[in-house]
Formats: structure tokens, C-alpha cells, sequence
């Protein structure tokens, strides 16, 4: 039997697609749910297949960097000058347009390795913790607007 649970996390982000032919080569914005869905084989000690906050605090960092930040192509011309105004606020990919799809794909990557390693960590005095290899990421679903998602999973 495999269990499963999502979070969703929402950031505001931006993005330019500079292959893009069209208007979303130009810098926009989206509300992106993120839906992150784990499995396991077996409930934990508390009946879990684990703590919604712990998944929350393990992939903090993660989600975050795309909130309020301007997702772009290490190519893309304007890059430099983005940098140079807001060096906090741009997450750069390498080489690739900030699709949703290829967003989808960074996160996926990212939480994969968070569940495979293990994490602990904190929050109001209360102790969290993910065992390595417990559970498994079993899809990232990205929502770039309340109709159109991307996902990458097993």
C-alpha cells in the first residue's frame, strides 16, 4: 500500500522566456501554486506519512528563493542590468528559459535531494524531522495560473 500527501506552497514570482516569439518574452508575473507530493509504504509512529510542517520547514528555502523574485536565463541580454538593480530578488537557470516546466523540474531535483538525505530542524521549540529514504518525492506540480500547470514526477 503507498501513501501519499501534498502541500502546496504559493509565491509570487516573475519570469522572462527570452526564446519565447511572443509576449512572454517580456518580464510578467504569476501567482504559482507549488503542489509537492511525497509517498511512502508505511505510516510513521505517529501515524503520518510525515509532518506537514516538517515538509513545510525542510523545503523553506526552496520555495522561497522564488518568491517575489524574477526567474531568469543566464543568457537572457537583460540579465546584467537585472542584477545590478535588484541583486537579491533573480534566480538564474543555466543555459535554459525559466519555464514552468523546467521550474517544475529545479524544485523536483531540490526536494528530491532534501527526502533522499534527511532533514531536521526546528520551529516554536518543537523538533522536526524527515528520516533519510523514509519517503520519496513523487511529483512537483506547478501551477503558473489557476488553469495551466506543469509536473515532473516518477
Amino acid at each position: 500500500m503507498t501513501y501519499r500527501l501534498c502541500k502546496r506552497f504559493t509565491v509570487e514570482s516573475g519570469h522572462m522566456l527570452s526564446k519565447h516569439p511572443g509576449r512572454c518574452r517580456f518580464p510578467h508575473g504569476h501567482t504559482r501554486t507549488i503542489e509537492v507530493v511525497v509517498a511512502c509504504q508505511a505510516l510513521d509512529s505517529m501515524d503520518m506519512v510525515l509532518d506537514f510542517k516538517a515538509l513545510k520547514l525542510a523545503l523553506r528555502d526552496t520555495i522561497r528563493a522564488y518568491d517575489h523574485a524574477l526567474v531568469m536565463n543566464s543568457q537572457d541580454p537583460f540579465l546584467p542590468s537585472v542584477q545590478a538593480m535588484h541583486p537579491d530578488a533573480v534566480v538564474i537557470y543555466e543555459s535554459e528559459d525559466p519555464t514552468t516546466e523546467v521550474m517544475a523540474r529545479r524544485i523536483f531535483e531540490e526536494a528530491t535531494s532534501i527526502l533522499a538525505s534527511g532533514w531536521r530542524g526546528a520551529e516554536d521549540g518543537i523538533s522536526y524531522q524527515i528520516d533519510a529514504g523514509r519517503v520519496w518525492l513523487e511529483r512537483i506540480r506547478v501551477w503558473e495560473t489557476p488553469t495551466s500547470w506543469a509536473e515532473v514526477g516518477v
